[in-house]
This record gives structure tokens, sequence and C-alpha cells, in this order.
């Protein structure tokens, strides 16, 4: 029998089932021979004594197939119980657990969480956890399809789970309150199981209606406690339907600890009046933590009345006075507002270009409905959409329609969604020019948001969030836009004449602003070395004569990068600039930022799409001079017969390198056999390198490796897939450390940590191969440059600091392989030094 056919079985509707249900629940207790005092407590009340040697059961097999849902016993364990209990199986519990869930009175639901909890809860916390364990069993009881599923889902609402507080005398200030910090509450230490569900229903709304007063106060309350962020997120979010009522909730939580709180409450109270969201807002402008009140800012300056709420607090003189950051941060939300209200600000834009395709205005016609229910996070599966709407005010004009005040500023945020869900890139950080010129009619109208894009706004939500590089997105937009708004000439010149990369795209947007050429000509003529090399770069790029161009890497300042680095093509050194301004984005001090700046190496790198130099080729032939040995290991013995040869991994035309393309002492022609027996049984690998000079006669040789490779049959099969593969493509790269700092580096650089994050973040995908550099890190399992200074028994000792990356290759299956040796041996050609590791975690 299914399990669905035994639901129906027992649902006969009847209230008396649940007493029948309650004994086959709690059958397997009979194995421990206290079913008929748990059956009693449950059923009665009487006994609570056997909740004590419940306790003590929680390991014991009848215990276990209580409370432990989801586990396939064995037919010895159902067998067990089934002799005790005749007709007993786990699918009966299951029903029979539904019948108790959709019958039961409140004292009994009350009693049966309580030993639920006694029997499942570690650590003596079941006298405050039983409503959680309760409520938590209900929900993963439920999750199949069937009608008595659906039933109980229907009686589970917060006023049921607050007359069981009741009845149960749960923890808690009143049965509101321990139904609200149960239902809102995450314990990281149990297996929760989605109870929050439970009000996000209509009686759920109705619910927190009628307490918000208890909402109010427990919600607030979980801020201050470990309460995970997401659940107080979900809270807010079913806020947003009746914002009215929950209007000062959701502006107490406007100002919250968590970005995503602070976002959702925001967007809960966009629906209301404008004058409202003033009245509630404009207290936080002289009380809140000042790095909690962007949000705030944005809000007031999006609607009526905000911006002068924001000069009144800077004008107001009772009280304690401003504090500088907060005064420097309403300042300047006051400027950038002040630029909508200036005409001069505003460019002509077209009308709206009304969209014509017909799913598409079915879709808008729904979406500001949607919207209110969807919160912050608006519009899921935006990437389909976008395209297709020619302008994005469009959007605009319906949120507006449907009284969302923040219309303006929330349809710009896609432009920091992601394109998919976790780990994909955020649209605006992949817009091509077609894209751009949907947006820019938008921004014309909001040049206070231009500037906000411009100055890089902080648009992670969450933690774990991708950044994105606001300025450069709106950079690409400014570009479609038919004239430069004279408000922003001055932020567009500065940084023009700025060190970051944004400075070649700020130059194309102005283009031949007089204005631009005017502060050019004076900063080449300034005091200011940084800003003379900018301009002068500058002013090349325009074709003017007679200028001097600016050092290789001025950029990064005098003495940052070594000289092998800031010799670099342009495109290369890009990397290093976004990655100094993410980590100065991310708080690490200018002065850490450099420092870590001069670990940085040149590389040769895959090439993404197949681009790049030929270096060399993959797999065989093995071509070696006659009478060179074989690269094999020897056992010990100098005999052909005892020996297992190295499999040739790659060939290295040593003349394809270009000059300073890494700053390793290489040979300046000739060819590098690299060899690698990946074997997942060893970290140290048979294999080395063999060093063929130039005009040196070679001939095919036979090699047969004999070893056990991961997810290849046979050496050979390896080498028939790197014979595939072909061509070696590398480009010129960079390379900092991204391999967890010992204790020496965090002295030297106490911010190695995050800095080596940011770089992983941006290294991701660098491709297969890579020739110089520091050593990519491998699920944290040290540095293989640093390790080979270790000895062999009876080897001497050498400096770690001699050993260099001779290459590294990610092509063994979750697996990376390296090549190291010392600059002395790379200098003096001693390629028969070099050691081969690799790190492996299949």
């Amino acid at each position: 029998m299914s399990q669905h056919d035994a639901e129906e079985t027992l649902h006969t509707g009847t209230p008396a089932d649940f007493a029948f249900a309650v004994r086959t629940c709690l059958a397997p207790l009979k194995l421990q021979h206290v079913f008929d005092a748990a059956i009693g407590y449950v059923l009665h009340g009487t006994g609570s004594q056997v909740l004590a040697a419940l306790d003590a059961l929680r390991y014991t097999q009848g215990g276990k197939m209580v409370w432990a849902r989801g586990i396939a016993w064995t037919d010895d364990d159902i067998a067990a119980v089934a002799s005790l209990q005749p007709g007993w199986s786990p699918q009966a519990a299951n029903t029979a657990l539904l019948v108790v869930y959709r019958d039961a009175p409140p004292d009994v639901l009350a009693r049966f969480g309580r030993l639920l909890g006694a029997i499942s809860v570690p650590d003596g916390r079941s006298s405050t956890l039983w409503l959680a364990t309760l409520t938590d069993d209900v929900m993963k009881a439920t999750t199949s399809r069937s009608e008595a599923s659906r039933e109980v889902r229907t009686r589970w609402t917060p006023d049921l789970v607050s007359e069981i507080a009741r009845a149960g005398r749960a923890p808690g200030q009143t049965p509101v309150h321990a139904t609200l910090e149960t239902l809102l509450h995450f314990d990281s230490g149990r297996d929760e199981g989605n109870r929050h569900e439970i009000l996000a229903t209509d009686t759920g709304d109705a619910f927190l209606a009628r307490h918000t007063d208890v909402f109010t106060e427990v919600l607030i309350a979980a801020s201050r406690s470990h309460n995970r962020f997401g659940y107080r997120r979900f809270a807010l979010l079913r806020c947003g339907r009746n914002a009215e009522r929950h209007a000062g909730l959701l502006a107490a939580m406007a100002v919250d600890e968590d970005h995503g709180v602070r976002n959702e409450a925001l967007g809960g109270l966009a629906w209301l009046e404008e004058a409202k969201q003033v009245e509630l807002l404009r207290p936080h402008l002289r009380t809140a933590a000042p790095d909690r009140l962007a949000g705030v800012l944005e809000r007031l300056t999006d609607i009526d009345g905000g911006l002068a709420a924001i000069e009144d607090a800077l004008t107001a003189t009772e009280g304690e006075p401003l504090e500088e950051k907060r005064a420097q941060l309403l300042r300047r939300a006051a400027e950038r507002a002040s630029l909508t209200r200036e005409p001069v600000a505003l460019l002509p834009v077209p009308p709206t270009a009304a969209p014509t395709d017909p799913d598409l205005l079915a879709e808008l016609a729904t979406r500001p409905a949607a919207a209110r229910l969807e919160g912050y996070h608006f519009w899921p599966g935006v990437v389909q959409w976008l395209p297709r709407i020619p302008d994005v005010r469009a959007l605009r004009d319906a949120l507006r329609k449907a009284g969302m005040t923040d219309a303006d500023r929330r349809t710009a945020s896609l432009l920091t969604t992601q394109e998919t869900h976790i780990y994909g890139p955020k649209i605006g950080a992949v817009l091509t020019t077609e894209d751009a010129g949907r947006w820019w009619p938008l921004f014309a109208e909001r040049p206070d948001l231009v500037v906000e894009y411009l100055d890089g706004i902080v648009c992670e939500r969450d933690a774990y969030d991708v950044t994105v590089d606001t300025t450069g997105i709106m950079l690409k937009i400014l570009e479609c836009f038919p004239a430069v708004p004279p408000p922003l000439v001055p932020r567009l010149i500065s940084i023009g004449l700025g060190t970051s990369w944004h400075r070649l795209a700020a130059r194309r947007v102005l283009g031949d602003h007089p204005g631009a050429q005017a502060a050019a000509q004076t900063a080449l003529n300034g005091a200011e070395a940084t800003a003379r090399a900018s301009a002068a770069e500058w002013l090349i790029d325009r074709g003017e004569p007679g200028i001097l161009p600016p050092e290789p890497g001025w950029q990064f300042g005098d003495g940052v990068l070594s000289p092998a680095t800031q010799n670099l093509p342009d495109a290369t050194l890009r990397r290093l600039d976004r990655f100094r301004q993410q980590a100065l984005g991310r708080g690490v001090p200018a002065q850490d930022v450099n420092r870590w700046l001069g670990l940085a190496r040149p590389t040769l790198q895959t090439a993404p799409h197949g681009t790049g130099l030929v270096v060399g080729r993959l797999g065989g032939p093995l071509m070696l001079p006659p009478g060179a040995p074989t690269p094999s290991s020897y056992d010990g013995f100098k005999d052909e017969h005892f020996h297992d040869d190295h499999q040739l991994i790659a060939t290295i035309d040593l003349s394809a390198i270009p000059e300073g393309a890494t700053d390793l002492p290489l040979p300046p022609d000739g060819m590098l056999l690299l060899f690698a027996n990946p074997d997942l049984d060893a970290t140290e690998l048979e294999g080395g390198a063999v060093y063929v000079p130039a005009g040196v006669p070679v001939e095919e040789r036979a090699s047969t490796p004999d070893y056990e490779i991961f997810q290849f049959d046979t050496p050979e099969e390896l080498d028939a897939k790197l014979r595939d593969i072909g061509d070696l493509w590398l480009t010129p790269g960079v390379s900092l450390p991204s391999i967890p700092p010992d204790d020496d580096m965090l002295d030297r650089h106490p911010h190695a940590n995050t800095l080596r994050e940011i770089w992983s973040a941006q290294a991701d995908g660098d491709g297969e191969w890579q020739m110089g550099g520091h050593a990519a890190n491998y699920d944290d399992f040290g540095d293989p440059v640093t390790d080979s200074a270790d000895p062999e028994l009876g080897e001497p000792f050498s400096d770690p600091a001699d050993w260099v990356l001779l290459a590294q290759w990610a092509g063994v299956p979750m697996a990376i392989v390296y090549w190291t040796i010392t600059r002395q041996d790379l200098a003096a050609r001693r390629f028969d030094r070099v050691a081969v590791h690799m790190f492996a975690n299949p």
C-alpha cells in the first residue's frame, strides 16, 4: 500500500481517530518499555515524569524511530515494532502522524510536542524548544501533495500555534510572543523545517496585523540575537503586504544591522504615501548609525519632502551637533538630490518608447502587483525580459502607476541584479552598447542616480554577494547620452584625470568637451605628479603634440609595482587596477593595498577563447637528443629494466615566450619538456623537466609510462587527450598570492586574507596553464613553491625564498600539478632539479 493510499484509508474525519493515531506514532517506544507511560502523558496529561526517561532514549532505536523522519529502517527494525504492535509500519506511522496533526486538540498537541522535544532535542533544551520541534515536525510531515497533508497545512495557522503555546505554557512573555519567537527563530544547531512558512499565508498576514506590537517587539529583539537574517527579511516581506499596518516596524528596520533587512524594510515602505515615509524616516537622520543611513538617504532623495528633511537635519540646532561623518553623508545626499531640481541638469529626452511585444505587455501589466509581493528583490527572471524592453522607463512607469514611490531607483537596481541565481554576473556588468541604450533615458532624468553610480554605490545585498563595478556600468550608459549634462562634467573630469582604469571611459564620455581639454592642460602644468601623468596620457591620446608620455605603470604610484610588472601590457595591468579599486572598497588601507601590489608578478596564462601566443604543444611526441636517456625513475638502480618512464605533458618553445612575459631567468630559446606522472596517491610526483638547447638535433623517443591515473584508463589515454588539444596558447597575465597566508605573511600583510580573497575571485577562470608568477591556491592545501624547500632524506636544506613556480597545470580532473625550481638552478639550466607536486581532492 502506498503512503497516499494509507493516508486516505485512515482519513475518516472523526476526531476519535487521533487517539489511535497517537498510539501508532509512538509504537516504537514499546521497544524501550515506556509506551504506556508516553500514551498516558500525551492523551491524558498523566505521568509527566516520562519526559525525563525519554531524554535518555534519544539515540535508542525505538526513540529514533519516533522522531527521525525520512530514514529507511531495516526489515528487522520494522519487524521488531510490528511484533509488539501488529500492523505497524513506517508508512502507517507517517499516515497516523497526519491524523494527529489534523485532529488532535491543542493540549494533546502541546504534550505531543513536549514528548518529541524530550526524545530529540539534545543539551537539555527540550523545555525551551519543544514548540519549535513540534512545528518543524509538522512541516516535515506534510511535504507530500496528498489531501491529508493539505488539510494539516490548512489547519496549522499561527492562531493554532498560539493555542498550543498557551496549552503547553511555552516559554515567552505571552502565547503570541512564544508563537512569533518560534516561527521567526532559527537555531543554527538544529535541523529546522521551514516553520516560518506557517506565517506565509493569508491567515499569517492577518495574525501579524492583529499583533503588530508584539511582532515589532519580537522582530527587533531578533536583530540583537543570533537569529538568521533571512527570517527577518521574510517577516518584512510579509509586512509589505500591509505596509500601513506595519509602518512603524518597517521604519525601525530601515536602519537594521543587516543590509538585506534594511532593503526589505525600505521596499515595504515604498508603497506608503510620500509624506508618511518622510515622517517615519526623518528621526533616523540624527540618531541612526551613519553606516546604516545610506538607504534612508536614498529614499528621502526619491520622494517629495525628503530633501527638505535632510536639509532640516543639517541646519537644526537643537541637541548635540552632528558628528562629521553623519554631516558629510547628509550633505552629499543633499548635493546629489539638488541635481534633479536644477533645470539645466536635464537633457532633452525622447518620450518613453512603449513596448509592442504582447507577451512583454502582459508581463508589465502584472509586474507591479508581483513587485509588492516579492519585495526588494523583485522580478525573478528579469534577464529574459530586459532585452525585449526598448526603454526601461516603461517598467518604471508601470511601477509608479501602481504606487511605488522609489520606482526610478528600483528599476535602476536591476543593473546590480545577478543574471542567474547566485553565481552569475550582474546584469550591468555585461552591458552591450545596445543594452545601454535602453537605460540612458532613465538616468538622463535622474542625474543624481548617475552620480551615485559613478561614486561606486554599495550594491552588495548579502555578505557573499558578488560585487559589481557601478562606475564602469554608468560610464557605459553615459556613452549613449547625446550630450554630457553640465553638472556631471566636473565629476567626469575628475575621473578622467585620475588613476583608475575608469579614466579611459570617462574621457570617451567627455569627448571633445572644451572643459575637459582645458582641465587636462591645467593638470599637465600643475604640481601634482599623478595628475600630470594622467593629463599627459589623456592629451597624447587626443593627438596633442610635444608631450612626453608618462612612465609605464604610473597609475599605481612610484615604486608600487616591481619593474617586471609595471611593464606589462595595459590590458593586463587593468586587472591590478580593478583589484586595487575593490580592495579599497572593502576598507583595506591604501598603503596595505600598495604593499600587496608590490608582490604582483608577470605570468603567462591560458588565453580565453583560444587566443594569445602559441608557446608549445601538449602531449607527445617525445623528442629528445640521440643518446639522451628517457626521463624515468629508477628505484635506486641505474638499470633500464628497473625504471618507470615519466609522462610528457607539454613541450614549451622558449623562443616563443616574449621578453618580460615572466620574471623567471628562462633560456631565450630551445625547448623545455615538462613531465609528470599525476598519480593521486602522491603529492610529490615522478616527473621533472628536460631542457633541449636550440640547434641540438632530436629524434622521436618511445616512452611507456606505467601508473594509475584518475579518470583515465591508461597514461596513453591522457596523452591522446593532450595531443587532441594540441597547441598551447598563452597570453601575458599577472599574478598575486592566493594561498592562505602563514604567520609571517600576516605579520607583514595584516589584510592578506581579504586581499587574497578579492584576487581569487578575479583569478577564477584563468585557465589550465600558467608559467611563472604565484602558485594557484587549491583547496587551501598549501604552497607547493615553499614546500619544495623541504629536503628529502640526506639532502641539504634550501631557502624557501629561492624557489619559484616554473609552471602549473590544472588539467588533471579535480587536481593541479606544479613544477617548481630554485632561481639559482633555473639560471644555471639545472632543470634536472625541478620538483613536481600535485594537490588533488577527487
